[in-house]
């Protein structure tokens, strides 16, 4: 992701060296004179979420220590983002924190994409640019008259209206129920969508259960074809075999989290943000 936005922007990476202690503590070593400059630290939250966070920050640190104008963190998943609130008594509502961590390491603005809500902003102290990446993704369809967005839950209900706008198309919901002490869903009701080509616009694929139980329902419902367009592939377990058998004919996904090879499957397309990211640092 940081080769491909440096490429857009006509510049090099820095020179940065992160290395871990043989009692696993990471170390971060900036190797450029960055006094008076405007710094970008490109990392997504993504597995490990825990490691990825506290390199982010240490190179935040590092920058602002040198005597950097501005450091930016440029965050494609926001990881922790899921944990917005809190589900039951004695949780933590994790994103908050992971908030001021960014904070303390001295970052002056954070950059992302498609949040899993937009109460996350309230939790930040500094500017939180929340880009949207509808268009990337939605460019990717070859639109007809038969096709219609089906919204996945009432989280992503603006969402998926905001896209349905956006490439004025009709919008149906599905029905569905969360245990909150499990976690999982069951899809209580699809919408009636015989001959159509239904397209789902959401934020995050994790475990792909959910995603399969709700194409499962549409082709109950008489979808003709099912294509799911996701920002962020965490593709967590088995979320991989989990769609190449589902009912899904084709999963849209961006690439602001690195996929192992082992996750990538025939159904699976890939398209970059590098270009909306390197867009949004121009502007800076």
């Amino acid at each position: 992701m940081a080769q491909k936005i440096a490429q857009n922007l006509g510049v090099s990476l820095a020179n940065v060296e992160i290395t871990r202690f043989s009692d696993g503590e990471c170390r971060v070593w900036v190797k450029e004179d960055v006094r008076g400059l405007n710094t970008f630290v490109i990392q997504s939250l993504s597995k490990v979420a825990d490691e990825n966070l506290v390199e982010l920050s240490l190179l935040g640190w590092a920058l602002k220590n040198l005597g950097a104008k501005t450091v930016t963190a440029i965050i494609p998943w926001l990881g922790y983002s899921k944990q917005d609130k809190e589900f039951r008594k004695g949780e933590a509502i994790s994103i908050q924190l992971v908030a001021k961590f960014i904070e303390a390491a001295g970052f002056d603005k954070v950059i992302t994409c498609e949040l899993h809500s937009q109460r996350i902003l309230d939790f930040f102290k500094i500017p939180l640019v929340d880009l949207s990446t509808k268009k990337v993704l939605g460019e990717e369809l070859s639109f007809n008259k038969n096709m219609v967005v089906v919204c996945p839950d009432e989280g992503g209900r603006n969402r998926s209206e905001d896209f349905a706008r956006e490439f004025n198309l009709p919008i149906l919901y599905i029905k569905k129920k969360r245990d909150l002490k499990s976690g999982k869903v069951k899809v209580l009701k699809g919408p009636k969508v015989f001959g159509k080509e239904v397209v789902i616009f959401d934020d995050i694929i994790n475990t792909g259960g959910t995603i399969a139980q709700e194409a499962k329902a549409l082709k109950k419902s008489g979808a003709k074809r099912i294509i799911v367009l996701a920002v962020h592939p965490v593709f967590s377990g088995k979320a991989a075999s989990i769609l190449d058998n589902s009912p899904v004919d084709e999963a849209i996904v961006s690439d602001t989290i690195l996929l192992p090879k082992e996750k990538f499957f025939p159904k699976l397309k890939i398209v970059s943000v590098a270009p909306l990211l390197a867009g949004c640092i121009k502007k800076e």
